[in-house]
């Protein structure tokens, strides 16, 4: 796997879409301090996951992004590309199948961090994930950063355990077991869950059981009722059956006269549907004769357009006829024509060929005489050529005077053309007014107000509604805390108040004598908090006396214990100024029975005051304390406050919690109305943020136009000077060419006078030279002319001769073709007297048209006979149908009776049926109902008033959890389930213990291995890069899981004691034989190193680059250095430069290349 390209885009200085190629194995990076090469190394480790704003060189994330620059606005994201090739397979996993991979990372103002990989959103993980045990990552060995050397080498055991983990794989490893442990905190979580919900359930158990005895009672009162109300169903059952009988009898007798209507209204229908019948039998025969009359017009029609047809044929084969005749007469002419010319051609063709014999004789007698001359003429041209030898010398010099003399001039027109384009330009140059740009600048700073303007008011909209939704958050939450206290009232009252029934003793006694609503006595009576166990212990079972008016009891007495007071007495002061019934506030009719009661019984504070003033209690007094102990001349009775039911605590209680729940309507009113008050403060502030971000954004987008406005501006103002200076400069270089050009130009004229002269004397002499020459030339000329003419007069020959045989065969070919053309017009002229031969049938066609019209008529007769008697059968049917609708007036009535009866005899058979249903769902035995219905003369109001009674106890029992026993059973499998589960669960936290274990094992022995041959490959590095020395890793720690490593190192002649006594350079070429030991043995796709050559000296950077040399064979490395020895070892040279304050750019040098062209240069 390779590196092949890095793609920047508003990462720190990298503003605009940069991409960086990497094309071969030893990539360069250099450029001058500050111009952001090192943000090349943060941007790798950036898109490789680094989560620490720290390590990237900032305070905070957003620092990654372009902050902007003098000329150009903050960026609004960054976004980091890495492209791998992949098609060695390195990568694992589900991308291992991709040839190439791409990594990609973006972040924006507002933090939202994504990260892709080859353009699917993916998780940060993922990105770890796919480079795990490679090396590569934000925290690997394969990036290393400026100080990371010094921090390998200073690092802490822990920390250089870190890299070895790396190298062996363990990483991931090490990511599995932290998953693992936390699902088995997980699953000791769930466990405790499990066994909360086990205690739970137990609880749950036990309330039930009492449920199901309740359930029980009930479902035997059930049983009662439902016998009961079999037996009411059975007599109404009977009643229904009975009621069916004599609607079945008034049905038959209805429906008799029905029969006899409807046979009548039958009849009527059978003679409607014979005539419908013939009706529909002669609509199909007039049907049929109006199909036969349609289809003889249509025959007609066709034959008629045939006879059309032939006629317009006829014409068509007359005009064919002649016009094949009028090209045969045409052919006939060109044969002839064709005839003629070849017979003149082959004349001329004879008189050609005598023509070229005799040229050809001319041309052998001219080419005999040329020799001779041409000899002379090669003397005479010797001595003339010695002579324009220096001629030519002479001239050529003076021609390049000549030459640099309008070089000269050109250039000296072309500086002046060029100066006069220049100050054109000069005084065209247009730059934008200041006004214009004082204006754009107005603007945006005027957008930019407004912008914070609604920021601001944005941000208290938004701390309003945050403010408000507190609120609400806060309402709700105080509301929800007393509605839960509410119903946690309530319930205590509900619960309460249906154990005050349960507690009342004598209930059955009363139920039976029928005094069960007189009031009891702990009813009405008012006794203070203090004294409220003392009146209950006092009083016992007469704390629950009624008062009843005349009352007897009944013999025998009913079961059950019960109290009752005498009527009509007067209260009489009986008792002592500290007796009990001072602490008692009652009614009148009570007033007496508790006086009488209680008068004797004092008040005594506490237990001790009591037994100290035992001796002084008469024969029928006691003592009683506030907490019920009961003392008298016989002895002590210690009360316990759960030994019986206190009806007066209860009483109290239910009071108390009557007042809390009033008391807690208010607030719960007040909060809803506050609560409701915050909702639609939340709504409007919500709905005022709303508005307020879409008018931010809208001035956004304006401050946005105006700042590119006045952007655009400063950038055509600055680029105008920038012009403006350069025309400047140029104006000035050009006065100073002009001045050398000028110089030139005189020092060249005077040369050229003096080559002038000499070359006059010169062609004095050669013109002698010329004449004699030239008169030889010309002789010589003569002869060679006449033997070209005769050579060119017997090469047209011989063209014409073969220009006449290619006439010839030309005309040989129209010959053939217009015999061809002639036959196949003459096969034309038969195929067309043919077909007219066999087309003639007009006669028999006009035949058949007559005979046609003669069908039409008839079948038109045959039509109007058929309409005629399909009329009169439709009169027929009139006169039935008026018959039909006066039994049909007569027939509902009689249908209507029969209805009424058949639905009485249904109501009844319905209500036979529910009843036989409700007794068959219920599975009563009939026959036991019918025996017992004749023996007890049972009626249904009788029965109906005994379920009401039976309905009445059961109501009386109160709520009852009828499926508690279900509810129980369900408990008891949900208890099984959740042990099983429990089980379960511990069966799984064993296994991830196990599983834990063995990535424990698994990742002893790999740390093990790789440590090993790390410190092997340590041994071996040191030495190459120091000359000499040694060093080795040794752990800190005997668990193989949390062991540290150290490294010792001494370079040649030295023996440290610690790796702190070091030198910066020695320090770092200790680091680099770390680094280079863990790529060896795991390399890594590709290392990024930056300024690690710095401390070092020339002969260690040179020792450094033969070991990168040779690790390039497997590794792909991408440094940036400033050392000229690191510099010359690159295959490419990567330029970063910052011509534009603020902004990077990237110039690439393929230093192969470059050498090839210097070469070749």
């Amino acid at each position: 796997m390779r590196l092949t390209h890095i793609k920047l885009s508003g990462f720190k200085s990298f503003v605009d879409p940069t991409t960086i190629s990497v094309p071969g194995q030893l990539v360069a990076v250099i450029g001058p301090n500050g111009c952001g090469k090192s943000n090349v190394i943060d941007a790798v480790r950036w898109v490789l996951g680094e989560a620490s704003a720290k390590q990237l060189r900032g305070e905070s994330m957003q620092d990654v992004i372009f902050n902007g620059a003098a000329t150009r606005r903050p960026a609004a994201r960054a976004a980091v590309e890495l492209v791998f090739d992949n098609h060695d397979g390195t990568l694992q996993g589900a991308w291992g199948q991709y040839a190439e991979v791409a990594i990609k990372r973006q972040l924006t103002r507002q933090g939202e961090s994504s990260y892709y990989i080859n353009n699917q959103p993916v998780r940060r993980r993922d990105i770890t994930d796919l480079f795990l045990g490679t090396g590569v990552g934000a925290r690997g060995y394969a990036v290393i950063e400026q100080g990371m050397i010094s921090r390998i080498i200073e690092a802490r055991p822990e920390e250089l355990r870190a890299y070895i983990e790396e190298a062996a794989g363990v990483s991931k490893y090490k990511e599995r077991r932290r998953e693992t442990e936390t699902r088995l905190k997980d699953t000791r979580e769930h466990l405790q869950r499990l066994a909360d919900l086990q205690s739970e359930l137990d609880r749950q158990v036990e309330k039930l059981q009492r449920q199901a005895k309740t359930a029980e009672r009930y479902r035997s009162l059930k049983d009662e009722l439902a016998a009961q109300q079999d037996l009411l169903d059975y007599v109404q059952w009977q009643q229904a059956l009975a009621a069916a009988d004599s609607a079945t009898a008034a049905h038959q007798q209805h429906k008799s006269q029905q029969d006899h209507l409807a046979a009548q209204a039958q009849e009527l229908a059978e003679t409607a549907h014979t005539l419908q019948q013939t009706e529909q039998a002669q609509q199909q025969n007039a049907h049929e004769h109006n199909n036969q009359r349609a289809l003889l017009r249509e025959q007609w029609a066709r034959l008629e357009e045939q006879i059309r047809h032939r006629q317009l044929t006829q014409q068509r084969f007359e005009r064919d006829k002649a016009q094949a005749q009028s090209q045969l007469q045409r052919l006939h002419q060109q044969q002839q024509q064709l005839a003629e010319e070849a017979e003149a051609l082959n004349i001329q063709l004879e008189e050609q060929q005598l023509a070229l014999e005799e040229w050809a004789m001319q041309v052998a007698e001219q080419e005999a005489l040329l020799p001779e001359l041409e000899q002379r003429a090669h003397h005479t041209a010797l001595v003339q050529q010695n002579q324009q030898d220096q001629h030519n010398r002479l001239q050529r010099e003076l021609a390049l005077k000549q030459q640099q003399q309008r070089h000269a001039e050109h250039s000296l027109q072309q500086l002046a053309q060029r100066q006069q384009r220049l100050q054109h330009e000069l005084a065209a140059l247009n730059l934008p007014a200041d006004t214009e740009l004082d204006t754009a600048r107005h603007t945006a700073e005027h957008s930019q107000t407004e912008v914070a303007t609604l920021e601001h008011a944005l941000a208290e909209c938004e701390a309003q509604w945050a403010h408000w939704q507190q609120q609400r958050q806060h309402t709700e939450a105080e509301q929800q805390q007393q509605q839960h206290q509410l119903v946690a009232i309530q319930a205590q009252h509900q619960a309460l108040q249906a154990l005050l029934p349960s507690a009342e003793s004598g209930q059955d006694f009363w139920q039976h004598t029928g005094h069960a609503e007189a009031p009891a006595l702990w009813q009405h009576i008012h006794v203070a908090e203090a004294w409220r166990h003392a009146v209950a212990v006092a009083l016992g079972q007469r704390l629950q006396a009624r008062h009843i008016d005349h009352f007897t009891p009944p013999q025998p007495l009913p079961a059950g214990a019960a109290a009752w007071l005498h009527p009509h007495r007067h209260a009489e002061e009986i008792g002592a100024a500290d007796s009990l019934c001072q602490h008692i506030r009652s009614q009148a009719p009570f007033q007496a029975a508790l006086q009488q009661w209680l008068g004797h019984i004092r008040c005594a504070s506490n237990l001790e005051h009591a037994l100290a003033q035992q001796s002084q209690l008469a024969a029928h007094q006691a003592w009683i304390t506030p907490e019920g102990h009961w003392v008298d001349r016989a002895g002590v009775v210690l009360y316990h406050a759960d030994s019986q039911d206190n009806l007066l605590q209860r009483r109290a209680r239910i009071s108390e919690l009557a007042a809390a729940a009033a008391e807690l309507e208010a607030p719960l009113a007040a909060n809803a109305a506050a609560l409701a008050r915050c909702v639609n403060a939340c709504d409007n502030a919500s709905a005022q943020r709303h508005q307020l971000q879409t008018q931010l954004k809208q001035q956004q987008q304006q401050l946005q136009a105006a700042l590119s406005h006045a952007a655009e501006l400063m950038a055509r103002t600055n680029q105008g000077q920038l012009r403006r200076e350069h025309i400047r400069q140029e104006l000035a270089q050009i006065e100073q060419e002009l001045a050398v050009h000028q110089h030139s130009q005189a020092q060249n004229a005077g040369d050229n006078d003096t080559l002038s002269e000499a070359l006059a004397t010169l062609d004095a002499q050669q013109h002698d030279l010329h004449e004699n020459n030239q008169q030889q030339q010309q002789a010589l000329k003569q002869a060679q002319l006449a033997a070209l003419e005769a050579r060119r007069q017997h090469g047209l020959a011989e063209m014409a001769a073969h220009r006449l045989q290619q006439q010839r065969q030309h005309i040989a070919q129209q010959q053939q073709a217009a015999e061809q053309q002639s036959e196949e017009w003459q096969e034309r002229q038969s195929e067309l007297a043919l077909a007219w031969e066999n087309d003639s049938h007009s006669d028999e066609q006009q035949t058949a048209l007559e005979t046609l019209n003669s069908q039409i008529e008839a079948a038109n007769e045959h039509y109007l006979a058929a309409q005629n008697q399909l009329n009169h059968t439709q009169r027929q049917q009139q006169t039935l149908y008026q018959q039909q609708q006066t039994v049909s007036h007569q027939l509902p009535a009689a249908q209507e009776a029969v209805q009424q009866a058949l639905l009485q005899q249904q109501e009844a058979l319905l209500n036979a049926k529910r009843f036989h249903d409700n007794l068959h769902a219920r599975q009563a035995d009939t026959e036991a109902l019918a025996h017992t219905a004749a023996h007890t003369q049972a009626d249904t109001q009788t029965l109906s008033q005994h379920i009401g009674e039976l309905a009445q106890r059961l109501n009386g029992l109160g709520s009852v959890n009828l499926a508690a026993l279900d509810e129980l059973n369900e408990a008891d499998e949900r208890s099984r389930y959740y042990a099983e589960q429990s089980a379960d669960v511990e069966a799984a936290m064993a296994l991830l213990q196990e599983a834990i274990a063995q990535i424990d094992e698994e990742t002893k022995s790999r740390f093990k291995t790789t440590f090993d041959a790390v410190n092997a490959k340590v041994q071996t590095f040191f030495p190459t890069l120091f000359g000499g020395g040694e060093a080795s890793l040794t752990m800190v720690g005997d668990d193989l899981l949390s062991a540290g490593v150290s490294i010792m190192a001494r370079p040649p002649g030295k023996k440290n004691s610690t790796i702190h006594l070091l030198s910066g350079g020695e320090k770092a070429l200790t680091a680099m034989s770390l680094v280079f030991a863990l790529f060896s043995l795991n390399p890594a796709p590709f290392c990024l190193l930056d300024e690690v050559d710095a401390p070092l000296d020339d002969a260690n950077t040179g020792r450094f680059c033969n070991l990168v040399k040779e690790m390039a064979l497997q590794t792909q490395f991408l440094y940036i250095s400033h050392n000229r020895l690191t510099m010359e070892m690159a295959e490419q040279l990567v330029g970063v430069t910052m011509q534009e304050k603020g902004v990077s750019r990237i110039v690439a040098v393929d230093i192969q290349q470059a050498l090839s062209m210097a070469h070749s240069a």
